[in-house]
C-alpha cells in the first residue's frame, strides 16, 4: 500500500465516521465523558436528604456523576419500582373489578367453572409469558456478545487508523534506507568491475568449475594432511633415535678431539706421546701374537 492509498483510506474512514457515527458512541458518552449531573432522588435519597436537611438545617441535593457503576445502582433501582408498580396496579385493578362485580346491578358473580376456565388460561398465559422472558434473557444476551464483538472490531480499526497515520513516514524512511542500500550496492559493483582480481570478472559457470576445483584441492590437501598425521608417531621416533645417535657421535667426536689436542700439546711440549706409545705397544703385541699363533696377514 503506498502512501496516497493509506492517506485515501484514513480520510475515508474519518469521512465515514463524521457521515455515520456509531449511535453506541454517543450513547456512552456521558459514561466515557463524566459531568456532574442531578440525578431524580429516590424515596432512599430522598430519606436521606430529609434527613441531611434536619442534621443541617438547609435543603441539600443529591448529585452524583454518572459512571458505570451508579448506572447500575440505578438500574437496579428502577427495576425494583416498576416492580412494585406493577403489582400495585394488578392490585388496584382487581380490588376495581371485584367491587364492580359486587355492587353491580345484578351483582356478577364468578362461578367454579369460570374460576377454573380462568386458572387454565393463567397457567397458559404464564407459560407464554416465561417463554417470552426466556427469549428476551437470550436477546440480551446475544446483544451483550455482539456489543463485546464490536467493541473489539472497534478496537482494531482504531489500532489500525493509528497504524495508517504512521504510515508514510514509515514507508518515508523505508524508501530512503532502499536508496541508500542501492547507492552502496553500485559503488560495490564499481569496486568490482575495477578491480585487478581476473577472478571477480569470471561468468556464473566458470566461478563454479573454480570453486570445484579448489575443493578438489582441499580434499586432496586433507588426505596428504591424514597421511602425514599418521607417518607422524614414526617419524618422530625416528627423529629421537637419530638424536640419541647424534649425541653418541658428538660425544665420540669430542673425546677423539681432546685427545688430538693433548697428544698435539705433548708433542709440542717434546713430551712423550703416550697414545702413540701405547699404539706401537698394540702393534708389536700384534706382531708377537700373530708368530706365536702362525698367523699369516
Amino acid at each position: 500500500m503506498t502512501t496516497t492509498a493509506a492517506s485515501q483510506v484514513l480520510n475515508d474512514i474519518y469521512t465515514q465516521r463524521q457521515t455515520a457515527p456509531l449511535s453506541i458512541l454517543s450513547l456512552a458518552d456521558p459514561i466515557l465523558n463524566p459531568e456532574p449531573q442531578t440525578l431524580p432522588q429516590t424515596p432512599s435519597s430522598q430519606s436521606q436528604s430529609q434527613l441531611s436537611v434536619s442534621q443541617n438545617g438547609s435543603n441539600a441535593t443529591n448529585t452524583t456523576i454518572l459512571t458505570p457503576s451508579t448506572l447500575a445502582v440505578d438500574l437496579e433501582h428502577y427495576r425494583d419500582l416498576f416492580s412494585k408498580l406493577r403489582f400495585s396496579y394488578l392490585e388496584q385493578v382487581t380490588k376495581e373489578k371485584y367491587l364492580k362485580n359486587l355492587i353491580g346491578e345484578p351483582p356478577t358473580l364468578a362461578t367454579p367453572e369460570q374460576n377454573a376456565q380462568l386458572e387454565e388460561k393463567l397457567v397458559v398465559m404464564k407459560a407464554e409469558l416465561q417463554t417470552k422472558k426466556r427469549g428476551v434473557d437470550a436477546l440480551v444476551v446475544e446483544m451483550e456478545q455482539l456489543a463485546r464483538e464490536i467493541a473489539e472490531k472497534y478496537d482494531i480499526v482504531e489500532a489500525g487508523m493509528r497504524q495508517l497515520e504512521t504510515l508514510p513516514r514509515e514507508v518515508e524512511g523505508l524508501e530512503q534506507e532502499v536508496e541508500e542500500l542501492r547507492r552502496q550496492l553500485r559503488e560495490k559493483e564499481a569496486e568490482v568491475e575495477i578491480s585487478s582480481d581476473p577472478r571477480m570478472n569470471l561468468s556464473l559457470e566458470e566461478t563454479q568449475m573454480l570453486v570445484e576445483e579448489q575443493r578438489r584441492r582441499q580434499e586432496e590437501l586433507r588426505g596428504q594432511i591424514d597421511t602425514f598425521e599418521r607417518e607422524l608417531p614414526a617419524k618422530v621416533r625416528e627423529c629421537e633415535k637419530a638424536e640419541r645417535e647424534l649425541v653418541e657421535i658428538e660425544t665420540r667426536r669430542n673425546e677423539v678431539t681432546r685427545t688430538a689436542r693433548d697428544a698435539l700439546r705433548r708433542k709440542a711440549e717434546g713430551k712423550p706421546d703416550l697414545l702413540e706409545q701405547q699404539g706401537r705397544w698394540y702393534k708389536s703385541s700384534e706382531v708377537v701374537l700373530k708368530g706365536l699363533l702362525g698367523v699369516e696377514d
